[in-house]
C-alpha cells in the first residue's frame, strides 16, 4: 500500500487548525460529560429497575456496535471537519427536543432511550472523524504530544469537569443540565468554523453513496486490521476492557446514589465520576514521558492493571474513599492507554486507511460497551450489582495477562521500530502545534 504524504507536508498542518480541533474536543467532551452523567439520573427518576436504568447506557453506546464500520468508511470519503460539524448540530437538536419533553413532563422512558441512541450515533461519526483529522493538522514529530494534549483535555472535560458540573446542574434540574449540554455542542460548531483547508483524504475520493463500494471498503479496512497482528490483539483486549468499563458505568449509579450502599447524593456522585477525569488527565499527561523513559510496553501493561483495580473495588467495599481512589486509578489507566495506543496507531496507519481503521478500532473497543451494559443490567437484576463488579475484575485480569504477553513479543518491538523508522526518516521541522 502506498505511503501517505508526511503530515508535516500537508497544507492543513498548523497551530491554528490544531488549536481549533483541540477547542472542539474540549467543548464537545465537556458537554458529553454533563449529558452522560445526567441521562442515567433521568432514568433513575423514572424507574427503580437496575436493568431499565442500564438500558440508557446500552442505548447510548449501541451505535458503536452498529455504525463504527460505516462511520470509518464515510470518514475516508468525505470532508472530515464538515462531518464533525454536522454531528454537533444533530446533537444540539436532539437535546433541545429532550429538554422540551422533560419540561413539558411528556418524556417517556422509551423517549429517553431514543434520545440516548441518537446522541450516541452522532458521537460515533464525530469521534471517528476527529481522530482521523489529528494526523492532518499535526506534524509527525509532535504526534504523541498532540494526542497527550487531546486525551488529557478530553478526559478532564468528559470525566472530571463535565460530571462534576453535571452533578451540580442536575441538582438544579435535569433539564438545566441537559440544556447546558446542548449549548456546549453548539459551541463546538464555532471552534470548527475557524479551521482552514480541506479535510478529505486525497487517496480515497470515492463516493459514499455506492453500496458496493461501501461494502468493499469495509472489507478492506477489516483485512488491514487483521493483518496487523499486534494492533489486532491490542484492539481485542481493549474491547474486553471497554465492555467491563461500560458494565461498571451502567450500574455504579445504583451502587453509589442513595439508597445504594454508598449513600451518595447526586452532586457527590458527580464528584465520584469526576475522579475518573482527574486520573485520566494525570495518566494522559505523564504518558509521553513514561513511554520515552520506560517504554510503551510498561504504559500499556500498567494501564490494563488499573482497569482491574477499578472493577474490583466496589465488589469488595462500599467505602466512598476507597472507590474514589480506585476510580482515579482506572481513569489514569484509560488516559495513559489512549495516548500510548493512539499515537502508535497514528504513526503506522496510512492516511487513506485512517478512517476505516478507526472504525474497526471503535467497533472493537466501543462496540463492546453496549454488550457490557446489557450484561451488567441483567446480572444486577438477576444476581446482584456486586456480581457485575466481580465478573468485570476477573475478565480484566485475563486481558492483563494477554496484554503483557503481547507487548513483550518480538512482533511488538518490530511494530515500534516501524513507527520510529518512519519518524526518523523525515527531515526535522519546527513544531507548528
Amino acid at each position: 500500500m502506498p505511503s501517505d504524504p508526511p503530515p508535516s507536508d500537508r497544507p492543513t498542518v498548523g497551530t491554528r487548525n490544531f488549536i481549533a480541533l483541540w477547542a472542539d474536543a474540549a467543548v464537545t467532551n465537556l458537554a458529553d460529560g454533563v449529558v452522560k452523567l445526567t441521562l442515567p439520573l433521568v432514568a433513575v427518576s423514572m424507574t427503580d429497575s437496575p436493568a431499565l436504568v442500564a438500558g440508557v447506557t446500552l442505548a447510548n453506546t449501541l451505535p458503536w456496535l452498529l455504525f463504527s464500520l460505516p462511520a470509518g468508511v464515510l470518514v475516508d470519503r468525505v470532508d472530515r471537519r464538515r462531518l464533525i460539524m454536522t454531528m454537533a448540530a444533530a446533537r444540539t437538536l436532539a437535546l433541545a427536543v429532550l429538554v422540551g419533553g422533560i419540561l413539558a413532563d411528556l418524556l417517556p422512558l422509551s423517549g429517553l432511550y431514543a434520545a440516548a441512541l441518537l446522541l450516541g450515533t452522532a458521537e460515533v461519526f464525530a469521534d471517528t472523524a476527529r481522530m482521523a483529522v489529528v494526523p492532518m493538522v499535526v506534524s509527525r514529530g509532535r504526534m504523541e504530544s498532540a494526542f497527550a494534549k487531546l486525551t488529557a483535555t478530553e478526559t478532564a472535560a468528559n470525566e472530571f469537569v463535565g460530571p462534576s458540573l453535571g452533578g451540580l446542574l442536575a441538582a438544579a434540574g435535569l433539564a438545566v443540565a441537559l440544556g447546558f449540554g446542548g449549548v456546549g455542542y453548539a459551541g463546538a460548531l464555532f471552534a470548527l468554523a475557524i479551521m482552514t483547508g480541506r479535510y478529505r483524504s486525497d487517496r480515497h475520493p470515492g463516493s459514499a453513496t455506492r453500496a458496493t463500494g461501501l461494502r468493499a471498503d469495509i472489507r478492506e479496512g477489516v483485512r488491514y486490521v487483521w493483518r496487523e497482528r499486534i494492533l489486532r490483539t491490542l484492539l481485542l483486549v481493549a474491547g474486553v476492557a471497554s465492555g467491563c468499563w461500560a458494565a461498571w458505568m451502567a450500574v455504579i449509579v445504583v451502587h453509589a446514589v442513595t439508597p445504594g450502599p454508598m449513600d451518595l447524593s447526586r452532586s457527590e456522585y458527580g464528584l465520584l465520576i469526576g475522579a475518573l477525569g482527574v486520573g485520566g488527565v494525570m495518566g494522559a499527561s505523564v504518558a509521553p514521558a513514561v513511554t520515552r523513559r520506560l517504554g510503551r510496553q510498561v504504559v500499556l501493561g500498567t494501564s490494563m492493571a488499573c482497569f482491574a483495580v477499578l472493577l474490583a473495588a466496589p465488589a469488595i467495599s462500599s467505602s466512598p474513599w476507597l472507590i474514589a481512589v480506585t476510580t482515579f486509578l482506572g481513569g489514569a489507566g484509560a488516559g495513559a492507554w489512549n495516548v500510548a495506543y493512539s499515537s502508535l496507531r497514528a504513526l503506522v496507519v496510512p492516511d487513506e486507511m485512517m478512517g476505516r481503521y478507526s472504525g474497526v478500532s471503535r467497533l472493537t473497543s466501543w462496540g463492546s460497551m453496549p454488550l457490557g451494559a446489557l450484561v451488567a443490567g441483567f446480572t444486577a437484576e438477576l444476581v446482584s450489582v456486586r456480581a457485575v463488579f466481580w465478573a468485570g475484575a476477573a475478565l480484566c485480569l485475563l486481558v492483563l495477562a494477554a496484554t503483557v504477553r503481547t507487548v513483550r513479543s518480538p512482533e511488538f518491538r518490530r511494530l515500534e521500530a516501524r513507527a520510529t523508522g518512519r519518524h526518523e526518516a523525515e527531515p526535522a521541522r519546527p513544531s507548528r502545534s
